[in-house]
């Protein structure tokens, strides 16, 4: 049998997209020597435990531990009744302006940027997409009101994709 060659960056993005697309609750993969283990809700859950709900986030750890964990956005309790429907009437699409990870706060354990309700103004900060550890700013067009956050933290985000929704201020 002969060596593999090496496993480049696009094709683990493009592995774990396909992990995030599909219905597993985690997966375990090894190449090259390494290991990648994925969770849709945080790290993997041990063998008997109820699968994980399928919009939640990837969160990757390969061969060592993450430095902090994964700040989850929404209580990850009791599974909650279907969201009712958000009036979106009037609201402006915030969208990511690259491929990469998208983080609702400055840094593990920090406060998110913005909550569902919060004002911003316009130019304001309100999330990060972070590529090859090049953190870029998500920052608001225009001020308003957030009615949604669109993406959950630590997804994978692809360009143009609608991470938030911002109902305008008047005037």
């Amino acid at each position: 049998m002969t060596t593999p060659e090496r496993v480049t960056h696009r094709e683990v993005r493009e592995i774990l997209r396909t992990f995030q697309e599909s219905g597993w609750a985690s997966m375990t993969l090894e190449l090259d020597g390494m290991r990648v283990t994925v969770g849709k809700d945080g790290p993997p859950a041990a063998p008997g435990t109820a699968p994980a709900p399928t919009a939640a986030p990837v969160a990757a750890s390969v061969a060592v531990p993450p430095p902090a964990p994964v700040i989850p956005v929404a209580s990850a309790s009791a599974p909650s009744a279907p969201a009712a429907a958000v009036d979106t009437t009037g609201c402006i699409e915030v969208r990511s302006q690259t491929v990469g990870a998208f983080w609702v706060s400055p840094s593990p354990g920090d406060p998110p940027f913005v909550q569902v309700g919060q004002t911003v103004e316009a130019g304001q900060q309100i999330g990060i997409v972070e590529v090859m550890k090049l953190m870029n700013p998500v920052l608001t067009p225009q001020g308003g009101e957030i009615v949604q956050i669109c993406a959950t933290n630590a997804d994978l985000v692809e360009f143009d994709q609608v991470l938030f929704l911002i109902r305008p201020t008047d005037g």
